[in-house]
């Protein structure tokens, strides 16, 4: 009888000590994961993972939170940026393209980050509000006044950027794991002349984009009980697109000879939705559309 226990602790000690080299390799194998930052959730994936969770949860929508952040960018040639205040990642970029390819994937992150207009995010609202959620927010260093053309011209020494000129990277340029462009992403049309039409029949135009200036890139959604959304007409025509230009009265029509402010349509989960757009920090623009609330925290 004591041969037989002296051999059950003798199974159990081997049982323990393998046990202990099992977590040991797993603690360092974790240990190098995380030094080489394998398996990261970013940002924008935290930001999808909340809405996505906060859109199908059986629970009220109220008890879970939209984990959102407002990313800080600025846009430079040098490297530098003399105008950035407080904690901002500096994008560097060479050509006219870069800065187009950059906002044009910052625009994309958002659109994706809150469901493509696939997902109602803010519940069963009874109330008819619109809510925004600003992405990004951009500063322009001084620098990119210096980038220059193929014949050596400096294409922003003006200090402005033509809006209608990104609009037309958007419809030209394919998202890299998309086999569609980043126009059609965004706004569901594949040809940036149908909204160039429907700007010209209300004397509005595309815009600019004033380096001095700080800019944000917003989206938002409006509850389905809002008899204007940010588009009337666009809840009852599908996919159709339907500029916003101006200060926004009945989601379509503004003051004439306006900029555009952005692009609203009718999403999958039956809201309608303001498509991400780039539009000056605290302007007129961005007051008009009378947002109730961001969903995202700064």
């Amino acid at each position: 009888m004591v041969q037989k226990k002296s051999k059950k602790a003798d199974i159990t000690t081997q049982q323990i000590v393998l046990l202990i080299i099992l977590i040991a390799s797993f603690a360092v194998i974790l240990f190098f994961i995380f030094r080489l930052n394998l398996g990261k959730t970013s940002a924008k994936e935290v930001c999808y993972n909340s809405v996505i969770t906060r859109s199908s949860a059986v629970l009220p929508q109220d008890a879970i939170p939209l984990n959102c952040q407002t990313s800080y960018i600025c846009i430079s040639k040098d490297g530098t940026c003399e105008k950035m205040s407080g904690s901002r990642e500096i994008k560097k970029v060479k050509t006219e393209d870069d800065i187009y390819n950059l906002l044009a994937n910052e625009m994309a992150d958002c659109w994706w980050m809150f469901g493509e207009g696939k997902v109602n995010y803010i519940g069963k609202e009874f109330i008819a509000d619109r809510y925004c959620s600003i992405c990004t927010q951009i500063s322009f260093d001084d620098s990119i006044k210096e980038i220059s053309d193929t014949g050596g011209s400096k294409i922003f020494a003006n200090g402005e950027i033509d809006k209608k000129k990104l609009y037309e990277y958007l419809a030209k340029t394919n998202i890299s794991d998309k086999k569609m462009s980043y126009l059609d992403y965004l706004t569901g049309v594949q040809d940036v002349k149908k909204i160039e039409e429907s700007l010209a029949s209300g004397n509005a135009n595309f815009g600019k984009i004033y380096l001095d200036r700080h800019y944000a890139i917003v989206m938002g959604i409006a509850s389905k009980v809002s008899a204007e959304g940010w588009a009337a007409a666009g809840a009852a025509a599908g996919t159709a697109v339907f500029p916003i230009v101006g200060t926004i009265i009945g989601g379509v029509v503004g003051y004439f000879g306006g900029p555009m402010i952005g692009t609203a349509i009718h999403g999958e989960a039956g809201n309608v939705y303001l498509s991400p757009t780039i539009i000056e920090a605290d302007s007129e623009e961005y007051n008009s559309l009378q947002c109730a609330s961001i969903k995202t925290l700064a």
